[in-house]
C-alpha cells in the first residue's frame, strides 16, 4: 500500500509589506531600497512596474498610481504621506513608530518632508503628468 504525503505545508513567516516606488527615479529608488535594507527583511522594495505592482494597485487611475509611493501590508493599503508613520515601525521599529505617531512634531514634519519631495516630483520631476502620459 502507497501513502501519499502532500509535503506543502503552510508557511508561518509573515508577508513582508511592500513597498512601490518609481524605478526610474534616483531619489525614489534609494528612498526604497535604504528602507528595504533598514527594515531587516520586514518590507520588500517592489517597482511600480512589476506584476506585483499590477496587482496590488491595478485598481488606481495612472496619475495616482505613478506619483505616490504606496505602502501594502496586512492593515491594506497607504499612499502618500500616510505610508510615513508605518514605514518608521517597519525600518526603526515599533517605538520608533509610537514615538513619531505620539509627537506630533515628527509626525508633521515627516508628512510635511514627503508632500514637499512628492508634490515636487508631481510638478518637476519624473512623476510630471508629462512623464506618465497622464493628461
Amino acid at each position: 500500500m502507497v501513502h501519499l504525503v502532500d509535503t506543502m505545508v503552510a508557511s508561518s513567516a509573515p508577508v513582508p509589506a511592500r513597498l512601490f516606488y518609481d524605478p526610474v527615479c534616483g531619489p525614489c529608488t534609494m528612498f526604497a531600497r535604504v528602507s528595504e535594507w533598514a527594515s531587516r527583511s520586514r518590507l520588500r522594495a517592489v517597482p511600480y512596474d512589476g506584476p506585483d505592482a499590477s496587482r496590488e494597485l491595478g485598481d488606481l487611475d495612472n496619475e495616482t498610481r505613478f506619483s505616490y509611493a504606496h505602502l501594502v501590508d496586512g492593515h491594506g493599503r497607504r499612499s502618500g504621506s500616510a505610508i510615513m508613520n508605518p514605514l518608521v515601525g517597519l525600518t526603526l521599529g515599533a517605538t520608533g513608530e509610537r514615538i513619531v505617531t505620539r509627537v506630533g512634531r515628527f509626525d508633521r514634519g515627516l508628512r510635511w518632508v514627503y508632500d514637499w519631495f512628492w508634490n515636487y516630483r508631481r510638478t518637476r520631476g519624473c512623476a510630471s503628468p508629462a512623464h506618465i502620459g497622464v493628461s
